[in-house]
């Protein structure tokens, strides 16, 4: 007996948006820009994207969950600066690494114990944690670059391994593990299950406090590892860096088809709207258009993606009237 795959038209233009604008703009670039399809412009987009991909990652568990962490580039900032000042003073590499990464995690336990026991929304508790911890930042160092790292870490985060520079091998190697965390473990369902539906997930034996509390440790782990290939880039600790990096983060995720309500999403699409992102950048810098017009462009970007994303939900309640009219109707009869 065959069987008929029913295309679901708002799951479709969810997964497909990110994907059809890079193909659309990449053959665009492709046809009036020599420099476009070069392996220098490739690679400089993928470098430029890596560290957002990182934090992007973990902002994707939190918005499948149904919360929202804005704290993400001014606890970059701060934990690259203590990192870096720890590798430093202490004349250790591993030691400086391994305060960021605590750092990290430190970062997420109190936001996720904030937002899941204490009941504060996470909106105002990661907003909180952002003004905070770029205030720490500049405190900490006085507003200055802390410089002078560790040559064997700027070294090893300079190399490349098949063309690849070594932050787009760690946001690699990041996405794989976040992807397999997301879809292939019980956590993971337990994820989107409180992002679909909390109260649900509470009657079914679910631990939504604890299921909350992880997924903030994972965005703050996932700053973590993004400052470390951040620092090896511009070599030093920068308090004023990463501003504004964790909307651009909620842009990559929302770009991808991840719904900003929760309990739908994915990793592979995250990338693909973290990758939009800088294919646009590249592009309108490959046009010679200013940065001020760069920002109106992608903000005309997100909230036509946005719009895609309200489509796809009149889309979905139009459906779901129809199946539930025909099921009334086959009752009747």
């Amino acid at each position: 007996m065959k069987r008929f795959v029913t295309l679901n038209p708002a799951k479709l233009l969810e997964a497909s948006f990110a994907p059809v604008v890079i193909v659309l703009l990449t053959l665009y670039m492709w046809w009036t820009s020599p420099v476009f399809m070069t392996t220098i412009n490739i690679t400089n987009i993928l470098l430029q994207v890596s560290i957002l991909a990182i934090v992007a990652f973990g902002m994707t568990f939190v918005i499948i969950a149904g919360q929202l962490d804005l704290s993400q580039g001014s606890a970059n900032a701060l934990i690259g600066v203590i990192a870096a000042d720890v590798m430093v003073r202490a004349d250790n590499l591993w030691l400086g690494i391994l305060v960021g990464l605590a750092l990290g995690v430190g970062v997420g336990v109190f936001n996720g114990f904030v937002t899941a026991y204490l009941r504060v929304p996470s909106f105002i508790t990661t907003l909180g944690v952002l003004v905070m911890a770029r205030g720490l930042a500049r405190e900490v160092t006085a507003g200055n670059t802390i410089g002078g790292l560790p040559e064997a870490f700027t070294d090893f985060m300079s190399k490349e391994f098949l063309g690849l520079g070594m932050p787009v091998l760690v946001a690699v190697l990041w996405g794989v593990v976040m992807h397999v965390l997301l879809s292939r473990t019980q956590f993971g369902l337990h994820v989107f299950s409180v992002g679909g539906n909390p109260e649900a997930s509470h009657r079914a034996g679910i631990n939504v406090k604890r299921v909350l509390l992880a997924v903030f440790i994972v965005s703050g782990l996932s700053i973590a590892v993004s400052g470390l290939p951040l620092l090896g880039r511009v070599r030093a600790g920068q308090p004023n860096a990463s501003t504004l990096l964790e909307l651009y983060a909620v842009a990559g995720v929302i770009l991808g088809g991840t719904r900003l309500t929760g309990g739908k999403g994915s990793i592979p699409r995250t990338a693909a709207g973290v990758l939009l992102i800088g294919l646009i950048q590249n592009s309108l810098n490959l046009k010679n258009v200013s940065s001020n017009y760069q920002q109106v462009v992608l903000g005309l970007v997100f909230i036509l993606a946005m719009t895609a994303e309200s489509f796809g939900q009149q889309v979905r309640d139009i459906a779901r009237r129809l199946r539930n009219r025909r099921t009334d109707g086959q009752q009747v009869s």
